[in-house]
């Protein structure tokens, strides 16, 4: 009869700890939606409606903001097509070099192994700041107005992402799998290649959507490297947009082709929409990797 009874306490405590761990959840994931649903909602009022302040439910429905992007579009197209082949092709690198950087850490028959994982954990603590980043990048690397300047200077690789696929390489691929087929004359590419690759690819996933969101919100390096307007990407556009509608809103000019400028200017809603047309690649993609994403955040960050 006791232990029937604690039995009772026993899922009455699992199942209050479901009901309250569900409240948090529901409570983080409306933190997460609600910004979005003021967002697009906000990206639909009238300029003249957002000064009296947001609201969930506009007050005059415009599409103004949308209207005024809509004109730009063969800039905005050429700066989205940039972008998505700068993260396509900086997203395949940073998964290459990550993996191959990470096996040989995760082989413990490469002897120096714990030597240079302190050297990359080291890497995570301290750098060189942005100026002397810079002049390396800008005079030794000549990646000024390139297509390079948003696929080097700090993109290529992460010392956490190293980190974790070693992890996984330790926590979830038996070393006597390595030890097999070494015994069979495979060497360390095609162990690398046929092994160790196609076995990880739930941590594969999670490192290829960190570099991808990377690429794709990286505007700084554009602000700091390209000074050529056909090169920027779809976030570097947008700030400069930003910035010249800011300009233009807080500009004291007395030309009245200017004013009448400067008051059809979509400001606050325009900023929205810019974060709208940003997002949606991410909103599109993520759903179909969550699952991977997710396993592959769990298991990589297991000690090994």
């Amino acid at each position: 009869m006791a232990k029937q009874n604690n039995k009772i306490q026993l899922m009455k405590g699992e199942k209050g700890f479901h009901y309250t761990a569900l409240v948090i959840m529901i409570l983080m994931m409306l933190f997460c939606i609600v910004p979005l649903i003021l967002m697009l909602t906000v990206s639909f009022s009238s300029e003249a409606s957002l000064v009296r302040g947001y609201r969930f439910i506009p007050d005059e429905w415009s599409i103004d903001a949308y209207t005024f992007m809509w004109a730009k579009r063969a800039t905005i197209f050429r700066a989205y097509g940039l972008t998505i082949v700068i993260t396509i092709i900086g997203t395949i690198l940073s998964l290459v070099m990550t993996s191959m950087f990470a096996y040989p850490l995760s082989r413990k028959d490469f002897k120096p192994r714990n030597v240079i994982a302190f050297i990359l954990f080291f890497t995570m603590l301290f750098n060189g700041g942005m100026v002397a980043s810079y002049m390396v990048w800008t005079r030794l690397f000549h990646i000024k107005d390139s297509l390079l300047a948003y696929l080097l200077p700090g993109a290529l690789m992460g010392g956490m992402n190293v980190m974790l696929v070693r992890n996984y390489f330790n926590a979830n691929i038996p070393y006597s799998i390595i030890e097999a087929a070494r015994l069979d004359g495979a060497n360390d590419w095609t162990i690398y290649s046929k092994i160790m690759v196609p076995l990880s690819k739930p941590i594969m996933t999670t490192i290829g959507l960190f570099s991808a969101l990377g690429y794709w919100n990286n505007w700084t390096a554009g602000i700091y490297y390209i000074n050529n307007p056909k090169l920027y990407t779809i976030q570097v556009y947008l700030k400069k947009l930003m910035d010249s509608i800011q300009f233009l809103k807080t500009t004291d000019l007395s030309n009245e082709a200017v004013l009448l400028a400067q008051r059809s200017l979509p400001t606050e809603s325009a900023r929205m929409a810019v974060a709208i047309i940003a997002l949606i690649p991410v909103l599109i993609v993520y759903p179909f990797i969550q699952k991977e994403l997710i396993k592959g955040m769990v298991v990589g960050g297991v000690k090994g």
